[in-house]
């Protein structure tokens, strides 16, 4: 998680699959845009551009953007989108005032586009 958002507090939890399987469930929080810019910075033109082109259906009506990260990439320090079932879930709580969708996704338009010119994430 460091190499995606730098230091963090990660609090751990197990569980167990559908099938019996075990899960470790790592969360950590991320507070002020140092994080968040670190993580969308390592994401490649074209992730970014697939998050512009499917944001309506990654933000939901608490104004949270969820993403999902290849696993098996993140082990390598590679920060890709993930297009199967072995993902790490990514919420990010989006600040819009009125805490409404609409504005949320206006807000995240905004910075994923400033991303993508250079200009949102440093």
């Amino acid at each position: 998680m460091e190499n995606a958002v730098g230091k963090s507090e990660i609090n751990i939890s197990k569980t167990e699959g559908h099938h019996g399987n075990p899960i470790v469930i790592l969360e950590a929080a991320v507070e002020g845009m140092d994080g968040i810019d670190r993580f969308f910075s390592k994401l490649s033109r074209i992730d970014v551009g697939e998050l512009l082109s499917s944001l309506s259906s990654r933000i939901d009506d608490s104004c949270n953007l969820f993403v999902r990260i290849d696993k098996q990439a993140a082990f390598k320090d590679e920060i890709r989108l993930g297009r199967d079932d072995d993902v790490i879930s990514v919420r990010v709580r989006v600040r819009s005032f009125p805490a409404k969708r609409e504005a949320a996704y206006m807000i995240a338009k905004e910075y994923l586009e400033g991303v993508l010119a250079g200009t949102g994430a440093q």
